[in-house]
């Protein structure tokens, strides 16, 4: 995350700014695959006041994320205000805080049975502390989002449904077949 101002080429400030950013995606589910639909992002700001002022907004188009995977996105969103601008709003007088939203839709696919889950809307945000004076994030590390999904399905249960699902296909005709032979078995020799 990184913000940096805009002159325009007269020296002149065009009262915007640029939010450099990469967002990190990683499917750690060993079973299923997910289906994002358009990724929308919303770039905010904390004024002094405690008030959330929106400057830009990101929308990463939608894609399949496979089993165990990582996608990485990265690009830029010219703001509606000017790092000059934003920098005097900030509460603090070292940190510029600001805040980033996600909202899209996933649906699961377990990729042996091809089962897919109903789409599931998803939002998550983080905030993040950007130097006021290099525009630069304040840590070095990665900010993590905070989410919700509603009825997020946990990869356990995809598992504990997949064994359930196989045992009865496969253990429980055996153990009929065997219990089958066991009775004609006995019913002969009687």
């Amino acid at each position: 995350y990184y913000i940096a101002g805009v002159e325009s080429y007269d020296g002149s400030n065009l009262n915007q700014s640029i939010i450099y950013f990469k967002l990190n995606l990683a499917n750690d589910c060993e079973v299923a695959g997910i289906y994002y639909d358009n990724l929308n992002l919303t770039f905010s700001y904390y004024t002094g006041e405690g008030i959330i002022v929106p400057v830009g907004n990101y929308t990463i188009p939608g894609f399949r994320q496979g089993v165990k995977a990582k996608t990485d996105r990265k690009d830029f969103v010219v703001t509606a205000q000017g790092w000059q601008e934003i920098s005097n709003m900030s509460v603090s007088s070292d940190v510029v805080v600001f805040r980033v939203d996600l909202a899209t839709a996933v649906r699961f696919r377990h990729y042996i049975t091809g089962i897919k889950s109903k789409r599931l809307r998803t939002m998550a945000w983080c905030k993040v502390e950007v130097d006021r004076i290099t525009g630069k994030k304040k840590s070095n590390k990665a900010v993590q989002l905070k989410h919700m999904i509603e009825r997020h399905p946990n990869c356990g249960w995809i598992i504990f449904a997949f064994i359930i699902f196989l045992l009865s296909v496969f253990v429980v005709p055996c153990l009929v077949f065997i219990c089958f032979g066991v009775v004609f078995d006995y019913c002969m020799d009687n």
